[in-house]
Formats: structure tokens, C-alpha cells, sequence
């Protein structure tokens, strides 16, 4: 369920005998690409997974520090966020680190802190990553 209680459409991923990946959102009309070093052997400018995970953290953290900033009446005059992992290099499975910077102009550090205070309560990808959080995996063969 979305934050006005409605149920997200599930989404499709597929892929090809290349590798490639296309994911579309049913019912919303989105569809992005993805790639992996791993299946092509080649680099790509498709986003791999990792860079689909820190970009979904960089687009919540700066649509958070907006609403909060526009609800509240906060004039900013922009923000930024940078994002950085590492992957662990003993377990492959896992990032050693994700550090997020995030850059709120036009407001004191208190103001600032505030409005990153939000976004940290309040982001699912900051908090299903930081908490782990429940998943499962079904399998199906399709012959």
C-alpha cells in the first residue's frame, strides 16, 4: 500500500537472452531499464541494481526534504544528495557501507538537521535498508 492506503500495483520484471532487464510498474505506465556487469561481462549505461537501490534512497531523501520544507512553510532554495556505497569485499552479498550527504541550501543546520530528521523517520528505502526488514522469495518454473 502506498502513504494514501491504496495498493501498489505489482511489478513486472523481465529479461532477455542478452541480460538486459526492463521493469514496468502495471497500471502506472512506467517502465525503466536495468543491466549488470555480471550477466553481460560488459559494462552498460543501463543502472545496475545497487545504483537503482541508491538512487530510489537519493530521489525519497530529496522528495522527504521537500514536502517536509513545503508543509511546514521552510523556504529552501534547492538541496542535493549524494549517495555513496561500497560493497563488502568479504561477504558480495551486502554493501560494507551506504553513506548519504545531503546538502539543504538556503536554511541554517538546524533547520537542516530538522528536515533530515524527516526523511530518516519517515523514508521506506532508508528504512527497510537500515532494519533489514521481512522478505520471501517464491519460485516458479515456466518450461
Amino acid at each position: 500500500m502506498d502513504r494514501t492506503g491504496h495498493e501498489r500495483p505489482a511489478r513486472d520484471y523481465r529479461t532477455d537472452d542478452h541480460g538486459s532487464r526492463t521493469v514496468s510498474d502495471r497500471g502506472a505506465g512506467k517502465v525503466f531499464l536495468s543491466d549488470s556487469v555480471l550477466i553481460r561481462g560488459v559494462p552498460s549505461v543501463a543502472p545496475g541494481p545497487i545504483e537503482l537501490l541508491v538512487s530510489a534512497l537519493g530521489s525519497c531523501a530529496l522528495a522527504r526534504v521537500q514536502s517536509d520544507a513545503r508543509e511546514h512553510g521552510i523556504a529552501i532554495s534547492g538541496a542535493t544528495a549524494s549517495i555513496t556505497s561500497i560493497r563488502d569485499e568479504s561477504d558480495d552479498t551486502r554493501c560494507k557501507s551506504i553513506q548519504v550527504d545531503i546538502v539543504v541550501a538556503g536554511v541554517t543546520l538546524a533547520v537542516a538537521d530538522r528536515l533530515i530528521e524527516h526523511f530518516v523517520g519517515h523514508c521506506p528505502i532508508f528504512n527497510a535498508i537500515r532494519r533489514g526488514g521481512p522478505i520471501a522469495v517464491s519460485v516458479t518454473a515456466a518450461p
